[in-house]
């Protein structure tokens, strides 16, 4: 890394970058902790700063064109919530994943043309769920009820995640590093731990410690494919806890762009068809929307102690019918805040505020500290 830059990562973050003599977890240690995805050999690989490897993880190479993402989740929430979500698990569809992906953990293959196309299969006990999204098109193919959807995007758009839940670039280890490694805190200690081996890949890991007493977050672990710079792996492990509360690793990837054969679906004969379009879906009621809310974006604080507040989203109690919103308003505290009344959930790295006003408040802070920010929205 030059000079130049290193001073910018200095000023802009005063960050301390070190390399430690002895590394904070050892091989096998970490091979046991995330043995889906990291091989318990070591790679033998050039030394490279923290400094270098935040610049390879942010300006990568190489595309990562398909493989298989594993995610897993121990954020502690609380046992009501946990007890409702579990209850509709056997839910089909995005909301049965985003249930599943909150309360243990999803693993999904992709592919993407890195252009306009994409591909997620969730295979499970009872069969698979796909999501076929190009240019104009989006299919949704459960085949644990036998049903394939197609969302009508309105003409000219594209299927981005404006308009559907997915885009031709899915959510990937390096998302969330990214927006981890650009907030990070003054004060903040980053090390190289011991190389691995992630998804087969000889990656540096680095780690990030951001002394933050205001977070919620101890530390994150951030896997760099030596080769490519492409992020493998991404782990994040609470203040005072020692077990990781939330990780995104791949444990299969490929650099090869994939026949467009992949992207191509047929609804199979027999299959209930049926068709959505972006406004029915996603209105609260289920129904066709004919106004636009005034949403509002805040950013309040910095660092990983950041809290982004979102005003002017439909009411709380008219969004009841989702089972998440209902287990979250069930679940969580009643406060009364500088902004209106609502309910607030804490889990081990994350504290989100829904307002009966319709504003939307989270970050990786305590209820203390985000409720205190609302003061300032």
């Amino acid at each position: 890394m030059s000079n130049a830059v290193s001073r910018l990562f200095k000023s802009r973050f005063g960050v301390r970058l070190a390399v430690p003599a002895v590394v904070a977890v050892g091989a096998v240690g970490t091979a046991l902790i995330y043995p889906q995805v990291v091989s318990a050999s070591v790679p033998s690989l050039a030394p490279k700063t923290p400094a270098q490897l935040i610049e390879s993880a942010l300006t990568p190479t190489g595309k990562i064109y398909s493989g298989t993402v594993v995610e897993t989740s121990g954020l502690g929430l609380p046992s009501s919530l946990v007890n409702q979500l579990s209850g509709g698990s056997t839910s089909s569809g995005l909301s049965g994943l985003l249930t599943q992906a909150l309360t243990s953990g999803v693993t999904a293959n992709f592919w993407t043309d890195h252009s306009s196309s994409l591909r997620v299969q969730v295979p499970s006990s009872s069969g698979e769920f796909d999501v076929y999204a190009s240019a104009g098109s989006v299919w949704e193919w459960d085949s644990a009820t036998n049903t394939a959807t197609n969302v009508k995007l309105p003409t000219g758009t594209q299927a981005t995640s404006g308009t559907t839940s997915t885009t031709s670039t899915p959510p990937s280890p390096s998302t969330i590093a990214d927006a981890l490694l650009s907030h990070l805190p003054a004060g903040a200690t980053v090390t190289v731990d011991s190389p691995q081996y992630v998804a087969g890949q000889a990656a540096y890991v680095l780690n990030l410690a951001p002394n933050d007493s205001s977070s919620l977050i101890g530390s994150v672990q951030i896997a760099v494919d030596a080769s490519t710079g492409n992020v493998l792996g991404v782990w994040i492990t609470p203040t005072g806890s020692s077990s990781v509360a939330f990780s995104v690793a791949y444990s299969a990837v490929s650099f090869t762009a994939p026949s467009s054969s992949v992207f191509s679906f047929t609804v199979p004969n027999g299959a209930t068809v049926k068709t959505v379009t972006p406004s029915t879906a996603l209105s609260p009621t289920g129904g066709s929307s004919t106004t636009t809310p005034s949403v509002t974006h805040k950013t309040i604080g910095s660092g990983f102690s950041t809290v982004e507040v979102i005003s002017g989203l439909p009411q709380s109690s008219s969004s009841g019918s989702s089972t998440l919103m209902s287990g979250l308003l069930g679940s969580g505290t009643k406060v009364t805040t500088a902004i209106g009344s609502g309910t607030v959930v804490t889990t081990s790295v994350a504290t989100v505020f829904v307002g009966d006003n319709g504003t939307v408040a989270f970050g990786a802070v305590p209820q203390s500290v985000l409720l205190a920010d609302l003061g300032q929205a």
